[in-house]
């Protein structure tokens, strides 16, 4: 009976081991006079060699491929089932499970099975960071020497689900760390927590308060190009915002110095 089981266990090996992840059969990649497809473990052909680059299947059942139409990925019979966004020249990096793909010039996400999760509906989109991808509405992507750049419409964030949490009223924005993101309007970058509101930490300078009551507000902005521009503003009591500005600081005292936040947005 043990010799029966410990027969049972060595026939079971081999075929344990030939199998991928889900019991597919392992499809290693080969090349043949130039081309690419893959075998099994035995060294059967099972996908024949039409592709011009072909790389290892992944735990989910999908391998990265190049055809003539360019990157695809294939599933296990080799057939093609979606064709990822390029970077730096390769298929889009998955990014908290999720990978950008384009068509029709719309951008959508899928996830590790090639399953389209989002639709293709944004005229571009970044990867996932801390469940949110940053959105555009009327960019296009313009060509600058090797690389290509976003410019142009309005930015705002989608969520996992594909739906709209900070609506697209930014003109760039950059991705979320530490709950944050930073996002720029009316020339300034500012930071905006995940409901799109201003982080109240934030600053575009500071403010002082002279002897005689002046308010003196040192700002910064940036302007295109990353150029960042410095300016003073004095404001006397006399001044017909003077009353405006301080509440805007929340009070300020002689001597004072104290953040600016910036201006709500009208």
């Amino acid at each position: 009976m043990v010799v029966r089981l410990l027969l049972a266990l060595f026939l079971l090996v081999p075929a344990a081991a030939s199998q991928g992840s889900g019991g597919r059969a392992r499809r290693i990649p080969f090349e043949e006079d130039g081309l690419w497809g893959y075998k099994d473990v035995h060294g059967g052909v099972v996908i024949k060699p039409r592709f011009l680059l072909a790389e290892e299947f992944s735990p989910e059942g999908i391998a990265p491929v190049v055809d003539d139409s360019g990157w695809a990925y294939i599933n296990a019979e080799g057939k093609v089932v979606i064709r990822p966004f390029v970077v730096d020249n390769g298929p889009d990096y998955f990014s908290e499970g999720l990978a950008r793909f384009t068509r029709e010039g719309k951008f959508g996400f899928f996830d590790k099975r090639a399953r389209v999760v989002i639709p293709p509906k944004y005229d571009f989109a970044s990867p996932f960071s801390e469940g949110f991808a940053a959105f555009c509405e009327g960019c296009k992507e313009e060509p600058v020497g090797e690389h290509r750049i976003v410019r142009g419409g309005k930015w705002g964030f989608i969520n996992r689900k594909g739906e709209v949490v900070i609506p697209p009223k930014f003109d760039e924005v950059e991705v979320f760390q530490g709950g944050r993101a930073r996002a720029k309007w009316d020339g300034q970058w500012r930071s905006i927590d995940k409901r799109g509101r201003v982080m109240r930490d934030d600053s575009i300078g500071s403010a002082t308060m002279e002897a005689d009551g002046t308010i003196v507000l040192q700002l910064r902005a940036e302007g295109p190009n990353g150029q960042i521009g410095n300016g003073l503003l004095r404001y006397p009591p006399t001044h017909p915002r003077y009353q405006e500005v301080l509440r805007h600081l929340g009070g300020l005292k002689k001597g004072e110095v104290k953040a600016v936040r910036p201006w709500p947005e009208k």
